[in-house]
């Protein structure tokens, strides 16, 4: 097997892990056509196995894109042996000279998965399980926006120890303040003025806080 396409065989098994049984990956080494696939998981879902050729996709790629950069085709529609739509995408993984050497495709079914979701719906808004609406297990924000990210922090804090900011004792101000500084809350610019305004305190006294827990 081709040293580019072994690298791609745990990241195969990471995708499989994530994606779950309804997604088939499969991992093309294309310096040999006859006997391309050397790594399939999932393949319950087109009925491809190790030793199988690649696709007229992959091979229409290559003839197009022998010499370009494209590394990638995305969310496209494909049918498998029996006639079955599948939702697709490709990665094409190229050596150091750039020629194309291998492929890493997905292949997903959502059939069954559509069905279950039309079935939930037709539930709605009668009935709404709680574990789809739970937000204790979130465990990353993917807010990107600086403010709401403080904001969310410090909330998420004040309810941890469940204090109410203008009856903080010093205590509980160095408690909470180490806490923020824990999290890297005061590395995202303007977050000292919103710590101060939230936890109702100067910003000359957040600073002396934070010095204080640094020293």
């Amino acid at each position: 097997m081709n040293q580019h396409i072994k690298r791609f065989i745990t990241i195969a098994d990471f995708l499989g892990e994530v994606l779950g049984s309804n997604t088939e990956i499969i991992l093309h080494d294309l310096t040999n056509y006859e006997e391309s696939i050397v790594y399939i998981i999932n393949g319950h879902i087109s009925n491809r196995k190790i030793g199988g050729r690649p696709t007229d996709l992959i091979l229409e790629f290559i003839a197009a894109e022998a010499e370009g950069n494209k590394q990638f085709i995305s969310n496209y529609n494909s049918k498998s042996i029996e006639g079955k739509l599948l939702y697709s995408s490709t990665y094409f993984i190229r050596d150091d000279e750039n020629k194309i050497v291998g492929a890493l495709g997905l292949n997903s079914d959502y059939h069954e998965v559509k069905k279950s979701l039309s079935f939930l719906t037709s539930l709605l808004p009668n009935y709404v399980d709680d574990k789809v609406l739970s937000l204790n297990n979130i465990k990353e924000n993917l807010n990107t926006d600086p403010q709401e990210l403080t904001l969310n922090k410090i909330d998420a804090i004040l309810n941890e120890f469940d204090i109410v900011p203008n009856r903080m004792t010093t205590d509980e101000k160095t408690e909470v303040i180490t806490a923020l500084n824990d999290c890297g809350v005061f590395n995202i610019r303007g977050s000292v003025q919103e710590v101060a305004s939230k936890l109702q305190m100067s910003e000359p006294s957040i600073y002396r806080y934070i010095k204080k827990i640094k020293s």
